[in-house]
């Protein structure tokens, strides 16, 4: 989708994709009261990666008829490590939004959004100190060491600028479905530039859509191999390893999702697809039934991968 063409029905697409946000809480609230347990951040983020994925999917055909879409969701339950030299090992992030559009000549654009979730009850929330490695990951970007990220590892990252960005932020969660007041009207997600009071700076909903505008996040490259740019070299890192995982896994279905465990779905994974995608190999793979024999608990910690919401865009060819 053009700018353009974003604009001239945002208030209409914030509204349906934070109607989607809210539907993905409310999931997990019932989930959580089915099994009687508390909502935690990994509940959160897999209802948004398989859940909320797939309301966005029909949101955006719905509103922009002239695109073609392909959106997949990946949830993983452990997330890599990056050693940057302290003696605990940072996340390098809960979940990562991609985003690549196709012009109506070919020519494509790419976007990425990493996000650590934290839960709060307040839209301000300080860091605790024994957060501050991640917080140090977000704000210097010390050169850093894949750890537990199976075939990652050992690989170094050099990323730059040595501060923060807007393609690296906390996403801020309440388990409240009307957020992080509690007044009808606000929004149960948010977020927040790193710092060491997190101050959120809008809604979630709010940041998707600039996103797809390209008016946040961070702008990679298509072609890693050839790139000098080490944020691009990551992001590919990181979907190249999320596709892995998911290739592995056996997609036992969302209505499972309802009774069990977020762990047991390490490595789900939704898709629809509509136009040519990075993952095609991995929508063949899961279509053609091969992954059928990994067994429910199927759960793997030495090869751990960020959860992914990858959305791909292409406008119609002209003539």
């Amino acid at each position: 989708m053009k700018a353009t063409e974003v604009n001239q029905v945002k208030p209409l697409l914030i509204g349906l994709i934070n109607r989607a946000i809210v539907s993905s809480v409310d999931f997990v609230l019932k989930k959580c009261r089915t099994l009687s347990s508390n909502p935690k951040e990994p509940d959160f983020v897999a209802s948004l990666t398989l859940n909320f994925t797939s309301d966005l999917a029909s949101i955006l055909k719905t509103v922009f008829p002239k695109n073609k879409f392909s959106l997949t969701g990946v949830y993983c339950h452990q997330k890599p490590l990056a050693d940057i030299g302290l003696t605990t090992d940072p996340e390098i992030g809960d979940i990562l939004l991609v985003y690549i559009y196709t012009d109506n000549t070919g020519s494509k654009k790419h976007n990425s959004l990493l996000l650590q979730a934290k839960r709060s009850d307040k839209s301000t929330l300080v860091v605790p100190t024994t957060e501050l490695h991640q917080l140090k990951l977000y704000t210097d970007w010390p050169k850093f060491t894949y750890k537990r990220a199976g075939i990652l590892n050992g690989t170094s990252r050099d990323i730059l600028p040595k501060t923060i960005n807007a393609g690296a932020q906390y996403l801020l969660i309440d388990k409240n479905r009307y957020g992080l007041t509690g007044r009808h009207g606000t929004f149960p997600m948010g977020c927040a530039i790193p710092a060491s009071t997190l101050s959120i700076h809008t809604d979630f909903a709010n940041e998707i859509v600039n996103f797809l505008m390209f008016k946040s996040g961070r702008a990679f490259e298509e072609n890693p191999t050839i790139s000098k740019d080490d944020w691009t070299k990551m992001i590919w890192d990181l979907l190249d390893v999320t596709k892995s995982k998911a290739s592995k896994r056996k997609n036992i279905g969302l209505g499972n999702f309802q009774r069990q465990n977020s762990e047991h779905f390490d490595g789900c994974c939704y898709n629809t697809t509509e136009t040519t995608s990075i993952f095609e190999d991995l929508h063949r793979h899961l279509d053609s039934g091969d992954n059928n024999t990994q067994k429910e608990s199927y759960f793997e910690d030495d090869n751990r991968a960020p959860s992914v919401i990858l959305i791909e865009s292409s406008e119609l060819i002209e003539d």
